[in-house]
């Protein structure tokens, strides 16, 4: 009977402090959820989206996008806070939107164009050089000169022109920085 008592206390040792171990967990885990609900993410996002905004009025040459629940999505010239008011002018005047219904901030980055040439103008460029070893081929005296510089203007040419296409096609595209976005609540 003795040796019966002995794998019972075996198993219920294990079995017990796995249980204390799950619990623990659990308590740990909705611990976060408590902490949000006691202090609520919007004050600091609010210094964030402050942040952001001031960093971006010191720099006023570049367009900026707002996105509100209340306004969508309005794009101007410059930002400014005032209050708990973020203004921003567009080409209809200055719109105000309040500071906690800004969702995100975006700042143009220039454009596409620089991407868009050399993503257009590498594989020009090979087959440029291709087209360019064909055609140079070998010379009178069996050398390779004219085959390298056949290579060569064939890269040079191939990568300029469609370079130059995709630069002019991909400045038509803005870019955009995401500056601030609205921090998402994780008890939701």
């Amino acid at each position: 009977m003795a040796a019966h008592t002995s794998v019972k206390e075996r198993v219920l040792v294990p079995c017990t402090q796995t249980v204390m171990a799950l619990v623990v967990l659990v308590l740990s885990e909705s611990l976060p959820t408590r902490i949000w609900a006691q202090s609520p993410p919007a004050l600091g996002a609010d210094s964030s989206l402050r942040n952001s905004v001031s960093r971006i009025s010191a720099d006023s040459q570049r367009s900026v996008r707002v996105a509100s629940r209340e306004t969508g999505r309005v794009e101007g010239s410059h930002v400014s806070l005032r209050g708990d008011s973020v203004l921003l002018n567009t080409d209809s005047g200055v719109r105000v939107i309040s500071l906690v219904n800004v969702d995100s901030l975006w700042v143009q980055h220039g454009t596409a164009a620089p991407i868009l040439g050399i993503i257009v103008g590498v594989p020009c460029a090979v087959f440029g050089g291709m087209v360019g070893s064909l055609a140079g081929g070998p010379d009178s005296s069996g050398g390779s000169g004219s085959a390298a510089a056949g290579i060569i203007i064939g890269m040079l040419g191939g990568g300029f022109v469609c370079g130059s296409i995709g630069a002019g096609i991909g400045s038509l595209f803005q870019r955009w920085r995401l500056e601030y976005a609205r921090p998402t609540d994780p008890g939701a």
